[in-house]
């Protein structure tokens, strides 16, 4: 991936994508699938794990990624306003349903995935929990700075794991449904944003092997000991394997 620093791209014309450089970071990864699958050109933009981003945070507001700029329109960072705007730039391929009620789903299930609270917001606390207690110094700057970001807390990751399962056994329940129905897809006979966002998000959970996702060993043992605590269905694996093989390129860039 060829970034372009915050300084760099502030002033450049167009899309500006603010994403974390050097691992499959979930909501960086889902951000860029949702423009690659509808092939909207944009600027990659350097944003650091953990780190103060400080250039960035002058420019959009925001440390974090991703951020979404285009041209003078306001930053965006949440997943849900960043899809509208994929959207709004290249309606096709649609990654959000026609019908009402499968728009619903989408949404709600995706939220489960990706939102403040959800899937890999209560994942991030037991990685913090370990980070912290880790006794590697190295790793201390960036989990304190997780643990500020995400709330965390001993109890808040004691509850975790109960959490994460109530949402994966909603996810496969899901799945369960679609595969009776004959469908290889989250919702209805398609591809929507929750099927990019479960094949990026499951990445935190069972790392795709390091010849297609070449992190770094410390974060994939990190991510897969996630994923043991839990102990995700094989669906919801054979699904996220089944998108990256038919509409997301490999090996992974980032």
């Amino acid at each position: 991936m060829d970034y372009k620093t915050p300084k760099e791209a502030q002033d450049l014309p167009g899309l500006r994508l603010a994403l974390t450089a050097g691992l499959p970071a979930p909501w960086s990864m889902a951000a860029r699938f949702m423009f690659d699958i509808k092939k909207i050109a944009y600027i990659p933009v350097l944003q650091q794990g953990g780190a103060a981003n400080e250039d960035l945070l002058e420019w959009t507001g925001h440390r974090n990624a991703p951020v979404a700029v285009l041209d003078d329109e306001p930053p965006r960072t949440n997943w849900a306003d960043i899809l509208e705007l994929a959207e709004r730039l290249e309606p096709l391929p649609r990654l959000v349903p026609v019908d009402t009620e499968e728009r619903l789903r989408m949404f709600g299930l995706a939220n489960e995935i990706c939102g403040a609270g959800g899937l890999t917001y209560q994942a991030r606390h037991n990685m913090i929990g370990n980070m912290l207690n880790s006794g590697v110094e190295a790793l201390q700057p960036a989990a304190r700075t997780m643990a500020k970001a995400y709330a965390y807390s001993e109890e808040a990751a004691q509850q975790a794991t109960a959490r994460m399962t109530q949402i994966l056994d909603a996810l496969t329940d899901q799945l369960e449904r679609q595969k009776t129905a004959n469908s290889r897809y989250f919702i209805g006979n398609g591809m929507t944003a929750l099927d990019l966002i479960w094949a990026s998000f499951s990445n935190t959970l069972q790392p795709l092997p390091k010849e297609l996702n070449p992190m770094n060993e410390r974060m994939r043992a990190s991510y897969q000991e996630m994923g043991d605590r839990v102990n995700p269905a094989q669906i919801l694996f054979d699904h996220r394997d089944y998108i990256y093989e038919k509409y997301i390129a490999l090996p992974l860039d980032f």
